[in-house]
């Protein structure tokens, strides 16, 4: 078979992915990335000698005993000499008052602190780190997709996590909110309501956790930068194409045949075959200008309510001194509510003092203070943008948290400065998500469980991939998706799909 080509639009992981498992199987693949860089949302940069990682808080796939682990070595970005870092306290819950505990990544530890904290609870408690043990079982499918699937594979499933799907099914169906009424200590009730951003389904939270307790959920030394680079690298190592700074402006279409795609600049580029990975909505909308309708997904663009999207504020700080002593994450939660584009209940500092591959100059270490938001936080930075006040908002919001990080880090009064701020008008620039998201939606108590194949009716040769086809998005769904496409388009062409 001559070299078939494949377009594919975007150069985050999903794209990069899909471009090393095509290659793999024989077809000539070219990347076009829209910004200078490759990446999309897992990136960092650099700002005052201080290199800020944009992604990773934990990488899910990160044991070499993970299936998902595989797809990592496949592509490149994990091998047995990267360096993984496992934390051992995934968060600091700082109520106030002297009321605070730790998330351990030991359950065993953190059951007991939880006990010690509200022995009121001793029952709910144990309960609650049951069900985090049940899911450290739980992995999605990644050897191959469902509708790839023989009976044999379906069994394998029944067999060995059936009992654990049931659980996960059922979480899916109930809110954080919903869930910490269980609890009868009010801290506890606020951590489990709160921890997630409004409206996560108790699934969401449990499979977190889960991961980072079985040492699943490290973080590879050198940040996300680098994680893709060595991506990056093994696509160029098999011959695959990548064009940086080359935005597409539409998919080209004849008879319902994709044949290619017209570039911002009104270059045309053919192919047999085209892969978009940037995000579905962008996709559908833009690219191949509201002509198709993906089956279930145009009424949750329109359900905010149970299909929203997760985005961050963040100012980023250079602080001067050692952090190798304070914590990975502290969440301090607020009494009266922080008031900046609405009444905000927590803020939590970031500490990468952990990873000394990171650039900073001698004696610093890199700070991020984050809020969580939603489809709302996105509107009224847009709002704030579209009048002009844009900058002006921004350094009044990084002002409040640092000042929120000095009251608890008072000892850094003189020593810590603004270096960088992240709002969800950023995503959107980069990567065209939804709303400045950088993630698929939240998986919320009504909506639907997402598993998408990325085929689009009425268009050939065209196929869809990236984080936004499965629940919750991330950089698993990412690869997972790619190796899933690559596996279609095989199967389609009738070669027998290889995986390296």
């Amino acid at each position: 078979m001559a070299n078939k080509k494949v377009i594919i639009v975007g150069g985050g992981v999903a794209g990069l992915s899909t471009a090393i498992y095509l290659q793999v199987n024989g077809y000539q693949a070219l990347v076009l990335e829209k910004n200078s860089v490759v990446g999309g949302a897992c990136m960092g940069w650099e700002r005052k000698g201080c290199h800020i990682d944009g992604c990773i808080h934990w990488l899910v796939g990160a044991n070499p005993k993970s299936p998902t682990y595989k797809l990592w070595e496949e592509v490149g970005a994990l091998s047995s000499d990267i360096e993984i870092f496992n934390q051992d306290d995934l968060c600091v819950l700082d109520f106030g008052d002297g009321k605070t505990f730790t998330m351990w990544s030991n359950l065993e530890r953190f059951e007991k602190e939880l006990i010690e904290f509200s022995p009121e609870d001793e029952k709910q408690i144990r309960k609650f780190c049951r069900l985090v043990k049940r899911f450290e079982k739980i992995n999605a499918p990644t050897e191959k997709p469902v509708d790839l699937m023989n009976l044999w594979d379906f069994l394998k499933i029944g067999f060995t996590m059936a009992g654990d799907y049931y659980h996960y099914g059922k979480a899916c169906k109930i809110g954080c909110d919903e869930y910490a009424k269980k609890f009868k200590n009010p801290y506890l009730k606020r951590w489990i309501s709160e921890h997630m951003v409004a409206n996560y389904n108790l699934m969401s939270f449990l499979y977190m956790y889960a991961h980072v307790t079985s040492k699943d959920g490290g973080i590879p030394l050198g940040g996300s930068l680098a994680l893709v680079e060595r991506i990056k690298q093994k696509a160029i190592s098999l011959g695959a194409e990548i064009r940086t700074n080359a935005e597409v402006e539409k998919i080209e279409i004849e008879k319902g045949v994709a044949k290619g795609v017209t570039l911002k600049n009104g270059e045309s580029l053919q192919a047999d075959w085209v892969v978009c990975t940037t995000p579905t909505e962008h996709t559908l909308k833009k690219l191949l200008e509201n002509k198709y309708s993906f089956k279930n997904f145009d009424f949750m663009f329109d359900d905010r309510k149970n299909y929203p999207i997760y985005t961050f504020t963040t100012a980023v700080f250079k602080v001067q001194g050692d952090g190798s002593k304070y914590p990975l994450s502290h969440k301090v939660y607020f009494n009266d509510g922080l008031n900046l584009e609405k009444s905000h209940d927590s803020v939590t500092f970031r500490n990468y003092a952990y990873d000394k591959t990171l650039k900073t100059p001698d004696g610093c270490f890199v700070v991020q203070a984050t809020l969580g938001g939603n489809d709302d936080m996105y509107f009224w930075w847009k709002d704030v943008k579209e009048k002009g006040d844009y900058k002006t908002k921004k350094q009044e919001i990084a002002q409040k948290l640092l000042e929120i990080y000095i009251q608890k880090y008072p000892e850094f009064s003189q020593k810590v400065e603004i270096i960088d701020i992240i709002t969800p008008m950023t995503y959107e620039r980069y990567l065209n998500g939804r709303n400045g998201s950088f993630q698929g939606f939240v998986h919320t108590p009504k909506g639907k469980a997402i598993n998408k194949k990325g085929v689009i009716k009425g268009l050939k040769n065209f196929h869809l991939a990236g984080q936004w086809l499965l629940t919750s998005g991330g950089l698993p769904p990412a690869v997972i998706t790619a190796r899933f496409t690559a596996q279609r388009i095989c199967k389609a062409d009738k070669i027998k799909f290889k995986s390296k």
